[in-house]
């Protein structure tokens, strides 16, 4: 698997200030404190966590671009056209960080912000699955679709895969085959696993199977790093 960006954390000003900002284009927050650590707001982004905390002795800017609701940036478009905003539209938060918003498409997922559901030290496995997160479309095929799954074992030990469905590989070829890309679609880039069909039952099954065959590849691991709780204070 390619990496991937699972934390973002902005140092603010004033976090509460940032966080209606955020909330204005779809973010929904949680109010959290880690031990003794100050209080910050939380938002899930799909497989992307974003946090909010007092910025302390720390400062500096970041960029962004942030795909969000279709509903949200045109209204946000609307409002920022009175004052000839430049092309991609870029905002600014109340820290100054810069935001280049991308308009949603309807082939791009808009998550929801449910938390990923904690196992029980009795229980083998959790699953969190992207498609639970998403809106979804009148054109969406189970047989024909691609997701992120992430597998939690009872021991906190995290698993992430990419997932395609069997009826995705056809789609593909015919999409690279119009496009020109690889080679006319000779052939693709593999995913994790491939599955029958996107639904949760046969996910259980396919996990509590892997599992029993030690077939969780390490490769798939979700590694935390030994010093990711110092970012929590």
């Amino acid at each position: 698997m390619s990496a991937s960006l699972s934390l973002l954390v902005l140092r603010c000003a004033d976090p509460t200030a940032s966080m209606r900002f955020y909330s204005q284009l779809g973010f929904v927050f949680e109010e959290e404190r880690h031990d003794r650590g100050p209080v910050h707001y939380s938002a899930r982004l799909g497989d992307t966590v974003l946090e909010l905390y007092p910025a302390g002795h720390r400062s500096g800017t970041v960029r962004m671009q942030v795909v969000v609701p279709a509903g949200a940036y045109d209204a946000m478009a609307l409002r920022a056209e009175a004052h000839a905003p430049p092309h991609p539209l870029v905002l600014e938060d109340p820290d100054r960080n810069q935001l280049e918003l991308v308009r949603a498409t309807t082939r791009v997922r808009e998550l929801a912000t449910a938390p990923e559901p904690l196992p029980r030290p009795d229980a083998p496995f959790s699953l969190w699955l992207e498609f639970e997160n998403w809106v979804s479309a009148p054109e969406d095929d189970p047989e024909d679709e691609f997701f992120n799954m992430t597998i939690t074992l009872g021991d906190g030990t995290k698993y992430a895969l990419n997932v395609w469905t069997f009826g995705v590989v056809d789609s593909l070829r015919k999409e690279a085959a119009r496009t020109g890309e690889n080679l006319r679609g000779r052939y693709l880039d593999a995913p994790d696993l491939f599955v029958a069909r996107m639904e949760r039952p046969l996910l259980e099954s396919v996990v509590a199977d892997m599992i029993a065959n030690k077939a969780l590849k390490d490769e798939w691991l979700v590694r935390v790093e030994s010093d990711a709780g110092d970012e929590m204070e």
